[in-house]
């Protein structure tokens, strides 16, 4: 083989590994972009997650405070003088006690179903997902009595039952229902009535003088509270002091 004739297949060679070199770092780079635009995504997808959850942050925790400043009411005040205080509005005491708990759980399912597509990553949401679970495990325990006792699918069941959804500048934003279309449905619907048997059950329960299941879930309460608003933005009308046990 004459020197030309070398260096003309040396060059052949050298532009066939040239163009396999150039192949695969290009693929190599599409490969990269294609995971970095998912890794992207993904993360956008999260973050906006995380900041829907946000967004109901101040309707949940102006429901927990209503929710827990009617338990404090009743407590504070006592059942003779509750009933005599709404003696003239028939069974408006319990009506409006069931709506404050199913306007809460409204506002539960409304954030569960904005961080569905989120992994839970974020200090603070994680914090506040701490906190509700320790309401729901206050609600769902009763080691004597099925007053205010929700189990964890039933407080899930009349979340849906009250949650809506509207649109908004082409974005579904929630709704939770509020007390006049509640009471419609809780007065034609049996079905719809018998989700609240517990607080029935827990009325009857404080007319014997028996708080300790309400005292439990106000305080758990102004905890989820205390997290969703430290600066009481939110909440700022409410007394949010936590009910004391006393000695039985």
């Amino acid at each position: 083989m004459t020197i030309d004739s070398a260096l003309t297949a040396l060059a052949i060679i050298l532009s066939v590994v040239s163009v396999a070199l150039s192949g695969w770092f290009s693929i190599r780079t599409a490969r990269l972009s294609h995971s970095l635009a998912a890794e992207r995504e993904e993360r956008l997808e999260q973050q906006s997650a995380l900041k829907a959850a946000e967004q109901v942050y101040e309707p949940l925790a102006q429901a927990a405070a209503e929710l827990q400043s009617r338990i404090f009411n009743i407590v504070e005040t006592g059942w003779v003088p509750l009933m005599k205080r709404y003696e003239s509005h028939g069974d408006y005491a319990i009506v409006s006690t069931a709506f404050l708990f199913a306007h809460y759980f409204g506002w539960i399912e409304a954030r569960r179903q904005a961080v569905l597509a989120s992994s839970g990553e974020g200090g603070r949401d994680l914090e506040v997902q701490r906190h509700i679970d320790a309401v729901l495990k206050t609600l769902r325990r009763s080691e004597d009595s099925e007053g205010f006792l929700f189990f964890t699918t039933e407080q899930r069941a009349i979340g849906e039952l009250m949650l809506e959804w509207e649109t908004v500048a082409k974005t579904r934003v929630p709704k939770v229902k509020g007390y006049a279309a509640f009471v419609k449905q809780y007065r034609a619907d049996e079905s719809f009535r018998e989700w609240f048997q517990p607080v029935h059950a827990g009325m009857e329960l404080v007319s014997t003088g028996d708080n300790r299941r309400l005292i439990d879930i106000q305080r758990a309460l102004v905890s989820l509270i205390d997290e969703l608003d430290p600066k009481r933005k939110y909440t700022a009308g409410f007394e949010l002091e936590r009910i004391e046990h006393t000695p039985r």
